[in-house]
């Protein structure tokens, strides 16, 4: 369906969602076999650029502020929404 080593967008995986597919085997860091790091095929797209991640890309802590950051805005809307008891 779709040939080997292709980067995968939303509309390929539409495609093979829509065909039944029962399984595939894809790339994905949590079997990259890079002796240190993950490799930019295993990583993906850059989600901000839609581009190939660059060679030496700090996607661990792009990753950890993107976790972060949604729960730092949750505590300080607490604080701001908070009144007397």
């Amino acid at each position: 369906v779709i040939p080997s080593g292709t980067l995968l967008d939303e509309p390929m995986v539409a495609q093979i969602e829509a065909i039944g597919t029962q399984s595939c085997k894809i790339r994905s860091p949590l079997v990259c076999e890079t002796k240190i790091g993950v490799c930019g095929k295993c990583y993906g797209r850059d989600l901000a650029r839609g581009t190939p991640v660059n060679i030496g890309e700090a996607v661990g802590v792009i990753a950890a502020q993107s976790i972060g950051e949604p729960g730092t805005q949750l505590t300080m809307r607490t604080f701001h929404i908070g009144g007397a008891a």
